[in-house]
């Protein structure tokens, strides 16, 4: 399965959040909540290579929630970063063939591709930091609604959006320097 039949199924951020209602107010909430430090949003605006973000996502999906507003945030920054969002359950076989996780498909999964065709890097899911938080919460021996609910305030928090933004931008930052890399 080519790169250009999952482009050609993306969107805009703005469609794919229009497409349902679900997590709406959530997904505006991360958006609006994202505060970019000076020193990654200087260098993520000074961008020089052509960086695709093709992000398969569920608007159902809490790590979709946390992540793909940031995302959104973050590619807004440089006219040479186009963020195109692939609704997963619509391309579901497809994508399992091609982008399974340990076994699983994952999400939200963003492959940062260059010259459209050739993936350089990929983020899958979630950070390290919140990975080891999530964890933490379903160690405790709570019911598994409170365990979503938990998750759910976790994500929502100011300093795991923080976190979340720092490192995706920090994420960016790297590939545009393998992307300059790959085209010396």
């Amino acid at each position: 399965m080519s790169l250009d039949y999952f482009i050609n199924k993306g969107c805009s951020y703005q469609k794919f959040i229009e497409r349902t209602p679900k997590n709406r107010e959530r997904l505006d909430k991360v958006y609006s909540s994202v505060k970019i430090p000076k020193d990654l949003k200087d260098q993520i605006t000074r961008i020089n290579a052509k960086i695709r973000i093709l992000v398969f996502a569920e608007n159902w999906c809490s790590d979709t929630v946390l992540n793909l507003p940031i995302l959104a945030k973050l590619s807004e920054l440089s006219k040479n970063i186009d963020l195109i969002v692939v609704p997963r359950d619509d391309v579901m076989e497809e994508f399992k063939k091609s982008y399974l996780t340990d076994g699983k498909a994952k999400i939200p999964l963003a492959l940062f591709l260059l010259d459209r065709k050739e993936e350089i890097h990929r983020f899958v899911e979630r950070t390290k930091h919140v990975a080891e938080s999530v964890k933490e919460i379903k160690s405790k021996e709570i019911k598994e609604p409170d365990i979503y609910r938990s998750v759910v305030e976790l994500y929502l928090r100011k300093d795991t959006i923080e976190k979340t933004t720092k490192i995706l931008a920090c994420e960016l930052i790297k590939v545009e320097q393998i992307a300059l890399t790959t085209m010396k």
